[in-house]
């Protein structure tokens, strides 16, 4: 700057000292005045290249300064998540070697302590905690996590027996519990439980198996009974005037997961597909789990015979239809007269009917899936588990939602805020499903005459 300065002021001189000596040699007074305009526009000129450059400089010192604040505050960044990642490893350390310390010197009388004298996760864990502020951190309510605690507690205590967990049931039940609603990753599960990582994975593994034992026969069963079978129909039809014989809604999903061995969605990242089954309260009937390791994936119930086969016929005006369950449009599903889909290019006005009907049962698949993973906050971040304990996990939870959703449990809309169900969408199978004894004809006359019984039905 202080080069073009000078230079500005060099020329400047110059250009004012020939104008001097002109003077001398003149005597013409309008020659006198051309020279006193030159010079007002050479100053004028001189002070513009010196705001001029005086502001470019400015601009770029300033810059400058940005990008070297910028480079601070991330290397400052940088070193406070550094320090306050070991000082919770040190932490989490210290609290093992204390813990180990107590153990030792209290090992006789501990032997002796009942399991239930261990029930005090409430008093001991989080004691300052309110009741609204338990249920926002375990998404369950106080009573009902006791109520689990005792109920879990006898298939708890057989297996931990085996694996010497060392680990309070409640304790093995909140860790649990905390995991699947904050959707925090096991690391900082385990430092803030003051458990190793390991045995973190086994807690969870331990409390969904006992949730598998003790709940999932009776949660997870597809409608078999006709009784249920006709509870479900009933409330698909006053849901959406489709005719009595519909007991289920499929949906399908892809679970990202940081772990090998999964399949690849468009962003290349590794996911597990979920299959599921609804009934007409939104509940998961089913619920099957893939890494893609097989060469072939087959669809859920694209094979005969299947347990829809095997459920009776129902009459819908004069004629005997099987029952069925609803697919999702461009999953390639195969159609059958037990798998039903929506029209790809309805014409008819029937053919639309029937897809404003299907279109309107295949939303309460996207709800219930937002309503699980609002509840279990562990499926929006990529699992870092291994698929066989994920997808018990997963599992697991799909059983104590139905079994919360059927106690009317409260459910906050505020933990649905970071959940977005388009994210999860699967990509779709290779069309391998062939046409066996005209299963495809099958299933197009079913759906018609399915579709022309809503329009004439319709008000």
């Amino acid at each position: 700057m202080e080069k073009e300065l000078d230079l500005i002021n060099s020329t400047l001189n110059n250009a004012l000292a020939k104008l001097v000596e002109t003077k001398r040699n003149q005597n013409k007074n309008d020659d006198w005045q051309n020279r006193k305009e030159k010079i007002a526009r050479l100053i004028r000129l001189h002070i513009q290249h010196v705001q001029l450059t005086v502001i470019t400089h400015r601009r770029r010192s300033q810059q400058r300064s940005r990008r070297r604040f910028k480079q601070m505050r991330s290397f400052f960044m940088q070193q406070m998540i550094e320090m306050q990642s070991n000082y919770m490893q040190m932490y989490a350390m210290l609290r093992l070697k204390r813990a180990s310390l107590e153990d030792e010197e209290s090992e006789d009388s501990d032997a002796n302590v009942e399991p239930e004298d261990n029930q005090t996760f409430s008093e001991d864990i989080f004691p300052d905690l309110s009741d609204e502020e338990f249920l926002n951190k375990l998404h369950i309510t106080r009573s009902t996590f006791k109520a689990l605690c005792r109920q879990l507690t006898p298939a708890m205590r057989k297996t931990a027996s085996k694996s010497s967990l060392e680990i309070s049931l409640d304790k093995c039940v909140a860790l649990a519990l905390y995991y699947l609603a904050s959707g925090e990753r096991i690391s900082i599960i385990s430092n803030l439980f003051s458990v190793p990582r390991l045995k973190t994975i086994k807690c969870l593994k331990l409390f969904c198996n006992a949730v598998m034992l003790t709940l999932g026969k009776a949660l997870r069963k597809l409608p078999q009974t006709e009784p249920d079978c006709a509870s479900v129909m009933v409330g698909f039809q006053k849901e959406s005037n489709m005719p009595a014989a519909l007991v289920g809604i499929l949906g399908v999903c892809s679970i990202p997961i940081r772990a090998s061995g999964g399949t690849q969605n468009s962003a290349g990242q590794s996911v597990m597909r979920m299959e599921f089954l609804l009934d007409d309260r939104m509940f998961f009937r089913e619920l099957w789990l893939d890494n893609g390791s097989k060469a072939l994936l087959m669809p859920m119930f694209s094979k005969a015979p299947n347990r829809l086969t095997e459920l009776p016929q129902v009459p819908i005006n004069g004629r005997l239809i099987s029952p069925f369950v609803l697919v999702p449009p461009q999953q390639n599903y195969p159609l059958r007269r037990w798998l039903l889909q929506r029209y790809a290019d309805p014409i008819a006005p029937h053919e639309h009917d029937f897809n404003e009907v299907a279109e309107r049962l295949q939303e309460l698949s996207d709800c219930a899936l937002h309503r699980l993973m609002s509840r279990w906050n562990f499926f929006i971040q990529p699992l870092d588990i291994r698929f066989n304990t994920a997808s018990c996990i997963i599992t697991a939870s799909a059983v104590l939602h139905n079994l919360l959703e059927q106690i009317s449990e409260p459910h906050m809309l505020e933990w649905g805020n970071a959940v977005d169900v388009s994210k999860f969408k699967s990509v779709p199978l290779s069309d391998c499903c062939e046409d066996v004894e005209g299963e495809t004809d099958k299933g197009l006359r079913v759906r018609d005459f399915l579709a022309r019984t809503i329009s004439s039905t319709e008000i």
